[in-house]
């Protein structure tokens, strides 16, 4: 599926879920050193989409004599919460889109769970940190000599930066960049993901 479609069906996807989660109760107000699992009501407060620019990092993104984009546009779609006001988990569903080099292209998408800690700034803002794991299917075409070709799927790091800016309550403008280390047909490669998207908090 094209990834502009990919990003449309997502976009709808929230669209239909926001209003049915923003009707549920809301919890009560947490302490702030209390905690609060995953598997408790209240824990899953936040969903957003983030749109931007990818790189492809290889040591071969870019073979002599053979065409070469190592830059895509890049999505992901994302729901969280929060242990407790600084810490919190996120699950996501991203695609790195493609990427031409040696006659052929790269492409991957995935799914990934991350960890962040970060420093509230009033009630809808914050700067934060993040580390987690993706698990993702990769595919490499291409006719150049030595350039590894097929498919692969496994997991691997992932780890990045972010800051979002209130602008209500409830919504809020978020900036990302993210690293994911992923497997390729030739190995670990690296792919570098800055984005820029909406949040929508459930309170």
């Amino acid at each position: 599926m094209h990834l502009r479609n990919i990003a449309a069906l997502s976009l709808a996807t929230v669209g239909i879920a926001a209003p049915a989660l923003a009707q549920q109760t809301s919890p009560p107000p947490r302490a702030p050193d209390s905690w609060q699992m995953p598997y408790e009501r209240g824990f899953w407060g936040h969903a957003g989409f983030n749109f931007g620019q990818s790189k492809l990092k290889a040591g071969d993104a870019c073979i002599s004599g053979f065409r070469c984009d190592e830059k895509d546009q890049t999505f992901r779609l994302y729901a969280g919460g929060r242990f407790n006001n600084a810490v919190g988990l996120e699950a996501g569903l991203f695609n790195i889109g493609t990427f031409t080099r040696g006659g052929g292209e790269t492409d991957g998408y995935g799914v990934d769970v991350t960890l962040i800690a970060g420093v509230p700034i009033g009630a809808n803002s914050a700067v934060f940190g993040k580390l987690g794991a993706a698990y993702a299917r990769t595919g490499v075409e291409g006719s150049a000599p030595g350039l590894e070709t097929g498919t692969e799927r496994g997991w691997g790091p992932r780890y990045g930066v972010g800051a979002q800016v209130g602008l209500t309550p409830q919504w809020a403008a978020r900036v990302d960049f993210d690293r994911y280390r992923l497997d390729f047909a030739s190995g670990k490669e690296d792919v570098d993901a800055i984005t820029l998207g909406a949040q929508y908090t459930f309170r």
